[in-house]
């Protein structure tokens, strides 16, 4: 697929929000109600995964949809192949590091919860079992989860107009649920905010989004064209500002609707002068590596400041995810990647 500039600077923006949150951002920033509830979603490391997820459903669904109208099929078994070579071999070093830390007794009370950390089920672990250097690897449970299925939901329905019904489905019940789950007794024990639906809505919005432009390029046009645009993704990102509190709670579905509104305009606007600052090349680069700086700061930072171990101590915890991001990458992803394109449909 062709490169779209502006979106490694988003990658790169997500991953910050997560490790600044991970460094304990929250501490650094007034503890009212009202920054806590209503500003505090708008910054924090969620909204950095949220991003990721709209910008992760909009790539995929694009090049499943390119790959259908090309070949006139999807070809499941090369799609999980790529999957799996894309997202594994850093989980595999993260693994080996929880690993040594165990055996060194620095991480004792992690082995029941490695299961659900392997089986991409993170985001269904029980509080008790949770463990704050797996933490972070909810979010690749969801993804997982949801490209099992999706893959097949653009198979199966030929009919575009089809498929945005289910989105839109499953978007209002999302919405339900989110509200119902944040007064049953399931949240006392689970995180349920992560669970299949309704994390997985962001991505559905993201796909959303990538339908949209490829089956209604000049509507998107227009509205990448509209002055009004900007006005639209403020409100939206900025939702749980101005509504009664009984709505922020859905806060999270109106600002992926902003992510992916920038993700449209970015797409229609490549050629802006004011492009080059997204595409300056350390920030460029920091969206190459982010997933592996994701996988890594939540072994060194533990999700939340690090610990009294020496590696988990700051700078060396941020210092040392960001090294091995980097020759994780350079040492092991891109040569993997290349090999990746041999299951690409030709």
């Amino acid at each position: 697929m062709t490169y779209i500039k502006g979106f490694n600077a988003i990658r790169a923006f997500s991953v910050l929000l997560v490790v600044l949150t991970h460094l304990d951002l929250s501490e650094w920033i007034p503890n009212t109600d009202f920054v806590m509830i209503r500003v505090w979603p708008m910054m924090s490391g969620e909204f950095g995964v949220l991003m990721f997820f709209v910008l992760s459903g909009f790539l995929i669904t694009k090049i499943l949809l390119h790959e259908k109208d090309k070949f006139g099929f999807i070809s499941l078994k090369k799609f999980y192949i790529r999957r799996f070579l894309r997202l594994f071999p850093p989980l595999i070093l993260f693994f080996i590091l929880m690993g040594i830390a165990y055996w060194n007794g620095l991480m004792q009370d992690a082995v029941l919860s490695v299961g659900y950390g392997i089986f991409y089920v993170y985001n269904f672990v029980p509080k008790s079992l949770y463990f704050p250097e797996m933490g972070h690897l909810w979010s690749l449970g969801v993804e997982e989860q949801f490209y099992i299925l999706w893959p097949f939901v653009l198979t199966v329905f030929k009919k575009m107009t089809s498929i945005k019904w289910i989105v839109y489905s499953m978007v209002v019940i999302s919405g339900f649920l989110t509200f119902w789950f944040a007064n049953s007794l399931l949240s006392q024990n689970y995180f349920t905010e992560r669970w299949f639906i309704p994390a997985s809505t962001p991505i559905l919005i993201g796909c959303l989004a990538a339908i949209v432009h490829h089956t209604q390029p000049q509507l998107t046009l227009e509205i990448c064209s509209s002055k009004w645009l900007p006005v639209i993704m403020a409100l939206c990102f900025a939702f749980t500002l101005y509504v009664p509190s009984e709505l922020v709670k859905i806060g999270f579905l109106f600002r992926a609707i902003a992510v992916a509104l920038l993700l449209l305009y970015l797409v229609h606007n490549q050629q802006k002068k004011w492009m080059q600052i997204l595409e300056w090349k350390p920030l460029v680069y920091v969206g190459t590596i982010s997933y592996g700086i994701y996988i890594y700061q939540g072994f060194f930072l533990s999700t939340g400041g690090g610990s009294e171990i020496w590696f988990q101590k700051f700078p060396q915890n941020i210092s040392l995810a960001v090294l091995l991001a980097i020759l994780s990458y350079e040492l092991m992803e891109k040569p993997i990647l290349r090999y990746k394109k041999k299951f690409e449909t030709k």
